[in-house]
């Protein structure tokens, strides 16, 4: 052969070798690359249920999917009375990196007065157990622990019954690793409640209803899985080694009813505290009527790194946050109306019409005039434009997002209407204005809010919706210009851990130094 065949047989060798590679793992993904593949569809999200013992509620459970920095944290929390009465509660912490490689766990269990705590951590090829149970043991990752590992089954293949997949399992109880297989031994369609209203009771009950495709899953190696999980890899109906059944459903059925069952069961429920996708009004709960004059509240472990960037060192995870109320004395206008000319070149963004804030429309230049009626107290006029439309639009649920002057048109609307019409009202009336979005606290829960910031000399929150002028330290605004969280900011605020380290009641109403 000559010398060019020579050539031209290693190179079609090595492009075939090195096509047959390539075919190889793509066709035989390997398995750190099919676990990070699944992770990118692990759904950050909480779930309930109600707990129960042979059809009866006694508890309460959450599952909660996180995002961390640099790892993905699941915590799996537990409450519920034991037949003696005292109550039992369980959480597993379980810590894995990006790839879904256990990094570390905590277990801890509480009887009564009696807690016990388990500690696993994974360095290279080891298991650290520390805590109610000290050792040491071997380990090959991936190696899951908790109710991530059901999700890791059905999200790996597309499940089909009669399918299983192998897979390293921790008992965290016992510090056992062994590989078991979960079988899919059915499929079943399941009725989910996703949200609740209360009647005049203080009783929840189911108001919507998704219907949702899961999988049987089982194991019958220790530690024991019967749980049914969804596309999505979330657990819908799981039975537990003692017997209790968990039954996803929203929190308030799952831990509110259970809560109301009994006068004497105070418990801080991990629902407490959290973040809710939707308003209190599209929520159905009770209408808002504490006022607080200070509120400060505790960011959790899956504040994401860029809040600190963006709002100031305060947010980053374990930061504090103080929020206060904005006293009588401040409330004074540094301006008379109507506003000069350059006095509106400075606020000219804030005091022109702008999309969804016809200012300029006829009829809400007409109302802004009839309301001010020649006041020259920018702070008076504030306040009147406040009360109007507290008085005179419905607080009204899933109505079609609308302008200001369709909202004047109609007259109804939740906090994002009400604040995009205070917004155009004073504006008109020549007071820079912008609408606010952000959370409100209330009955211990964070619900999606949008306000209105009017500026007197400084920039005073205003809540129409609630009629509070000043608005109180219950509001928490993280987007300025805009009454819409919007999807992105949303998902983050809906994963975010807020628990308030302390408030203080307002003695009387907002204050009334206006004249």
């Amino acid at each position: 052969m000559s010398r060019r065949g020579v050539v031209a047989v290693s190179v079609l060798t090595a492009w075939a070798a090195g096509l047959a590679l390539f075919l190889a793992r793509e066709l035989n993904p390997s398995a750190a690359a099919r676990l990070a593949e699944v992770a990118m569809r692990v759904v950050p999200l909480t779930t309930y249920y109600m707990v129960q013992d042979s059809g009866r509620h006694v508890g309460f459970a959450s599952i909660a999917i996180d995002t961390v920095p640099q790892a993905l944290q699941v915590t799996e929390y537990i409450v519920r009375e034991s037949l003696d009465g005292t109550r039992v509660t369980d959480q597993m912490v379980v810590k894995l990196s990006r790839g879904l490689s256990l990094r570390e766990f905590e277990a801890t269990q509480t009887h009564a007065a009696d807690t016990a705590r388990i500690n696993g951590r994974v360095v290279d090829s080891t298991l650290i157990m520390s805590g109610a149970r000290s050792d040491t043991v071997p380990v090959s990752l991936p190696a899951f622990a908790g109710a991530i590992e059901a999700s890791v089954n059905i999200l790996l293949d597309e499940p089909k019954v009669g399918s299983g997949s192998a897979l390293r399992s921790i008992d965290p109880a016992t510090g056992t690793v062994s590989t078991r297989t979960m079988r899919v031994v059915a499929e079943s369609l399941f009725v989910v409640v996703d949200s609740a209203v209360a009647d005049s009771s203080g009783r929840w009950f189911a108001v919507h209803r998704d219907t949702v495709r899961a999988w049987h899953l089982v194991a019958t190696e220790a530690p024991a899985v019967d749980a049914w999980v969804d596309a999505q890899g979330l657990i819908v109906e799981s039975r537990l080694a003692n017997g209790l059944v968990m039954r996803r459903t929203a929190f308030e059925l799952a831990f509110e009813n259970w809560r109301n069952a009994g006068p004497g069961r105070v418990v801080s429920a991990r629902g407490n505290g959290s973040v809710i996708s939707g308003t209190w009004l599209a929520s159905g709960t009770t209408r808002p009527t504490a006022v607080l004059d200070s509120l400060r509240v505790r960011l959790g472990a899956s504040t994401p790194s860029e809040f600190a960037a963006r709002y100031g060192r305060a947010y980053r995870a374990g930061g504090q946050i103080a929020f206060g109320r904005t006293p009588a004395a401040r409330l004074t206008a540094r301006y008379s109306l109507p506003a000069s000319e350059r006095w509106r070149k400075v606020f000219v963004k804030d005091l022109s019409p702008g999309p969804l804030i016809e200012s300029d429309d006829a009829a809400v230049a007409r109302l802004s005039a009839r309301l001010a009626g020649g006041e020259k107290n920018p702070a008076a006029v504030s306040q009147r434009i406040v009360t109007w439309v507290h008085d005179s639009l419905r607080a009204v649920a899933g109505v079609p997002s609308a302008s200001a002057a369709d909202v004047l048109a109609q007259r109804s609307g939740d906090a994002r209407e009400f604040a995009l019409l205070t917004t155009a009202i004073a504006r008109a009336a020549g007071i820079p204005a912008h609408p606010v979005a952000g959370l409100l606290l209330h009955d211990g829960r964070f619900y999606m809010h949008a306000w209105t910031e009017v500026y007197l000399g400084r920039w005073i929150p205003v809540d129409a919706m609630l009629n509070q002028f000043p608005a109180d330290a219950s509001h928490l605004s993280f987007i300025t210009g805009s009454p819409e969280i919007g999807p992105d900011l949303g998902r983050i605020l809906t994963r975010l851990e807020l628990s308030v380290v302390s408030s203080v009641s307002a003695t009387s109403h907002p204050p009334s130094a206006i004249r």
